[in-house]
């Protein structure tokens, strides 16, 4: 043996005695790296909301039944503006007839102000009516949306003027343009109508199930229009 082998020291593998810079930073795997979790759960989130936006096949029955379930929100928030153009139609005819006291009359001054309010969107029904319905996307399901857009169109453009127009006649009876005005929306109230309860016919035929009906009344006609 040599001095110099004599005088060498035997270095050993000391972890401490390493700098620390060569042992705190260890280097990610990449896929535990921030940026690649975060686009994997983005993917995540966009596979899962595709896949839920996917139709699924749905019996004639269960078609049928969401359709129905349509029809009655429609029908419910259909009901205060029928009833309101409804009972309009009948005090303009009794005020023709001359049937209505003054105390009647002034009466019915005031609760023609409700029938209009209630075929407008100040009205809650009329606001959900065409806000808050969606009808099942499917053959017959377009055949109810028809039917919701004629339903709105009867209450909101139809009938509510049908009132204001009763509403002017009552304090100016016999007035030519409101008169020729009122009977151009009594063809309009009855036309919708009639689109209405045909989307349901068809939506009926494409499923082979009865379907309700709309509620839409068949209003009277009105005296000298």
């Amino acid at each position: 043996m040599t001095n110099d082998d004599f005088n060498r020291k035997e270095i050993t593998y000391d972890p401490a005695s390493m700098a620390i810079s060569s042992l705190g930073l260890t280097k990610a795997v990449w896929y535990k790296r921030p940026w690649v979790l975060i686009a994997a759960a983005l993917v995540l989130i966009v596979a899962i909301s595709v896949i839920s936006d996917i139709s699924h096949p749905i019996t004639k029955a269960q078609d049928a039944a969401a359709q129905n379930g349509t029809i009655k929100q429609i029908n419910n928030d259909s009901k205060s503006c029928s009833f309101a153009v409804s009972e309009s139609f009948h005090f303009y005819n009794q005020f023709v007839k001359g049937r209505l006291t003054p105390s009647e009359l002034s009466q019915t001054k005031s609760l023609l102000i409700g029938d209009q309010t209630a075929c407008s969107f100040a009205s809650e029904p009329i606001y959900d009516l065409t806000n808050n319905i969606q009808p099942l996307d499917t053959a017959a399901g377009k055949h109810i949306e028809g039917l919701l857009k004629a339903s709105r169109k009867w209450m909101t453009n139809y009938a509510l003027a049908s009132i204001g127009d009763i509403q002017y006649l009552f304090g100016n009876p016999g007035a030519t343009a409101q008169i020729q005005h009122l009977a151009s929306l009594q063809t309009r109230l009855r036309d919708e109508r009639a689109l209405a309860i045909n989307d349901v016919t068809e939506a009926q035929q494409i499923l082979g199930i009865s379907l309700k009906e709309p509620i839409l009344p068949t209003l009277p006609h009105l005296i000298g229009t």
